[in-house]
């Protein structure tokens, strides 16, 4: 089976090209030796699932990694607690029944006694006490049900075991790894009853994530060279992978589906040495091309009147704003990964997206004639004596020009 570039689903380093990330699985690895509880919050499409899967292979040597999904569980599951608890001890257990099988009986045998949450914890705890490697547990798409109150419970009863272990009061996970969109930090956890406003997050606990998920330049060309290995070719790799990281910005999704545009769109017939203009091109192509992660974006855009606003003032306007995450709209915008702080200032996180919505909301503008009209591009860049404010248009050129 001859490799191929991948932009759907998981990597799988048999079948895909593949950047190599173990400087990230390697930082990663330092949060759970030092038993700290976290988040992966990232956009979609930006490799959190195939990170997680990377990171259980490089850990099952050491420890016991469980590994789940929330996706497609229903949301029935979550609607009372003995339901909850027996299936969360079955996604356990089928996590690791080819690799663990012992392990995995033991957890099955559990379903059959639980009735709550509280016996969720029991379990948790008598099975963590009698497994030395240490217990890993991830949650991939956590946030599918995260404004059920089952859930809440759910995880601050996580938090509430983890306080525990550090008192030397109970046995729990060494490590717990939570995956998704939105952060589960900024959650609230009703403590009081129906009628009060007391709130308190149910995963305080966690550590920042820090560990950048975007490829750099030098993460690419790892993925370049495996091609080039495998197609006994030679290219220049540094300046192929720096083109596509200024066009990208790193954004895994990105760079993966511009090297499969070159290979099987550019080079469909023969397997060449790539150059720079090739990459120009596949970003042609990308930006008029219609798929998952742009369809998300323009949805995303179109449900939030205000965010798709305040980014046509920036990209259509060429306005400058000032970054400051409190900024509800600049919070949603970092977290669906389409703005970034430079300098100080409010950007679009890569050229590929400036470049694809701006045609968007052009595009958009032009259906209705009055609209452009009240809209007015020339106008903002028009001096009140009726000249051009050079200096204006130079920033607007430096702001889609600029490598970051």
């Amino acid at each position: 089976m001859s490799k191929r570039f991948n932009s759907t689903g998981v990597y799988v380093s048999r079948k895909h090209y593949m950047v190599d990330i173990s400087n990230k699985l390697e930082q990663i690895r330092k949060l759970i030796d030092n038993e700290f509880y976290f988040t992966i919050n990232k956009p979609r499409q930006y490799g959190k699932t195939t990170t997680l899967n990377e990171l259980e292979n490089f850990l099952k040597e050491d420890y016991l990694v469980i590994s789940i999904s929330f996706e497609g569980i229903g949301d029935k599951v979550f609607e009372e607690e003995e339901a909850f608890s027996k299936v969360f001890l079955e996604l356990m257990s089928e996590s690791i029944q080819f690799s663990c099988e012992e392990e995995s009986k033991k957890l099955l045998a559990f379903r059959e006694e639980v009735k709550d949450i509280k016996g969720l914890s029991k379990a948790i705890s008598i099975f963590t006490k009698e497994n030395a490697k240490g217990v890993i547990l991830i949650i991939d798409e956590v946030d599918k049900s995260s404004n059920n109150q089952l859930f809440l419970s759910f995880i601050g009863m996580l938090r509430n075991k983890y306080l525990a272990r550090e008192m030397e009061k109970d046995f729990t996970f060494k490590s717990v790894i939570l995956a998704g969109l939105y952060d589960v930090k900024s959650l609230k956890l009703r403590i009081r009853n129906e009628e009060e406003a007391k709130y308190n997050s149910p995963w305080n606990i966690a550590v920042d994530f820090d560990v950048d998920m975007s490829f750099s330049s030098k993460e690419i060309s790892t993925m370049l060279n495996e091609y080039c290995i495998e197609n006994s070719i030679t290219m220049d790799i540094n300046k192929l992978s720096e083109e596509l990281y200024f066009f990208t910005g790193g954004y895994p999704f990105l760079v993966s589906r511009l090297c499969q545009i070159i290979d099987e769109k550019i080079y469909v017939k023969d397997r060449k040495p790539w150059e720079v203009k090739d990459v120009q091109e596949a970003v042609k192509i990308i930006v008029e091309e219609k798929n998952t992660l742009f369809d998300s974006l323009i949805k995303n855009l179109e449900n939030n009147k205000e965010l798709y606003d305040y980014i046509e003032e920036i990209i259509v306007g060429g306005n400058d704003k000032n970054f400051n995450l409190y900024n509800p709209l600049i919070e949603i915008g970092s977290r669906y990964g389409y703005l970034k702080n430079i300098n100080g200032k409010v950007a679009i996180s890569n050229k590929i997206f400036g470049e694809m919505t701006y045609n968007y909301m052009v595009s958009k503008l032009e259906n209705s004639y009055n609209k452009i009209e009240e809209y007015n591009f020339k106008k903002a860049f028009i001096e009140a004596n009726g000249s051009l404010d050079i200096e204006k248009i130079l920033k607007r050129f430096q702001q889609f020009m600029k490598l970051e």
